[in-house]
């Protein structure tokens, strides 16, 4: 179950106009364009369920050590936002899921590439182009160590791409590597619950039935998601443009920084939209937290509460959960006091159907604040940018 206490931010939280709210819904539901995540039976089929799982069980019965799932953006951040959420914070359990392909960095590939040495590894390679620079360059690496390593590389390569012909398309059906496509209507941002994030979630452990199920009834957040679209939209108009996107469990950074770049793709165009920034709590009460505080009033928090997590308690008996809950209350009530206002998200406990609510919960509030700003939620042209001016420039230096 998800709540949205709106306590501390009650001045933004202001009704939307009717007429407005009723265009947006028609946008969603209504077949428009890279809207197919708005129904869990198109972003992935019971074929590519099964298929997902055929592959799982195949790389568990296998006792793969290492499953390197190589993308960046959307091809990674939903897998590796649910992955770290829903596991343990220290765990020895197989396979371990390493995300690359979000770095250029030389050493990182160099250590990465020293770290498998010896190790049973399995690939996963996603980019619906197929040509992202650091998607593309991590791949050339790991496939010719895999190459070098294994007589049967080929068995162990899965390709998720666009099921159009692109360069990682052709390798793939030059190779024979199992392949799954990339979903047409659905962007990076909107598709860890296809097969783009799906794949590594469920060789991680994680129930994606249960997680799947807690997206198709998340519809009934609908209303929620109209509001805290609208709080978000009347902060911006007040000069509100930095959204701290705050937790207070340490193993949901992750997720944090997958709400970021939702938040920041789809909005974050035209001159408009919100900075959002990922910010854990209580690590950062002595820093960001004194900026909340007295610093410019520029901000507002955006933050999760967790209402069961954990039944350790101190030595006098008190809920560390209860605590940490008793922490984030009061930190919003001192926040409020010095002008910064929070609007908290309450979860009774996190997991697969939970996580599942939440997620489709952030899908309709991003849509939502693009349409309320009178733009395209759907488009990147700020990262398509970079990427352009990256391969100009490397056609002087080849």
């Amino acid at each position: 179950m998800i709540r949205i206490n709106s306590r501390y931010i009650k001045e933004y939280d202001n009704p939307i106009d009717t007429n407005r709210k009723d265009e947006i819904k028609e946008k969603l539901f209504s077949n428009h364009p890279m809207t197919a995540w708005t129904n869990i039976d198109t972003t992935i089929s019971k074929e590519e369920i099964k298929k997902i799982k055929i592959i799982r069980d195949k790389i568990i019965k296998e006792k793969v050590d290492i499953l390197i799932v190589i993308g960046i953006g959307g091809s990674f951040l939903g897998a590796k936002a649910i992955i770290d959420s829903l596991n343990p914070y220290f765990s020895s359990k197989k396979p371990e899921i390493i995300f690359a392909g979000t770095t250029l960095s030389g050493k990182y590939l160099e250590n990465l590439l020293n770290y498998i040495e010896g190790k049973n590894v399995y690939v996963n390679v996603i980019s619906k182009s197929g040509n992202t620079l650091e998607t593309a360059i991590t791949f050339d690496l790991i496939e010719d160590y895999m190459k070098k390593t294994y007589t049967n590389y080929k068995e162990r390569i899965i390709v998720t791409t666009d099921k159009e012909n692109n360069s990682l398309r052709k390798k793939a059906v030059v190779e024979n590597y199992e392949t799954l496509n990339v979903p047409q209507n659905i962007g990076g941002r909107f598709s860890c619950l296809s097969v783009v994030g799906l794949l590594p979630v469920a060789i991680s452990g994680i129930d994606i039935d249960k997680l799947l199920d807690g997206a198709r009834n998340a519809t009934k957040y609908l209303d929620d998601a109209f509001i805290y679209a609208n709080i978000r939209y009347n902060l911006e108009k007040e000069n509100r443009v930095v959204e701290l996107i705050t937790i207070y469990e340490e193993n949901l950074e992750s997720f944090g920084s997958w709400i970021s770049q939702l938040f920041g793709e789809t909005q974050g165009k035209n001159g408009l939209g919100i900075l959002p920034v990922t910010n854990v709590y209580t690590k950062n009460l002595h820093s960001i937290g004194q900026y909340l505080q007295e610093g410019r009033k520029i901000c507002f928090e955006t933050v999760l509460k967790i209402l069961k997590s954990s039944s350790l308690q101190t030595k006098e008996k008190l809920s560390l959960q209860k605590l940490n809950n008793i922490v984030l209350e009061q930190v919003a009530t001192a926040h409020k006091e010095g002008q910064t206002p929070s609007l908290i998200i309450e979860v009774d406990e996190m997991n697969e159907y939970t996580l599942g609510e939440l997620i489709y919960f952030f899908f309709l509030t991003a849509a939502i604040g693009g349409y309320l700003l009178e733009i395209n939620p759907f488009n990147q042209p700020g990262v398509e940018r970079y990427k352009y001016l990256v391969n100009e420039e490397l056609k002087n230096v080849r």
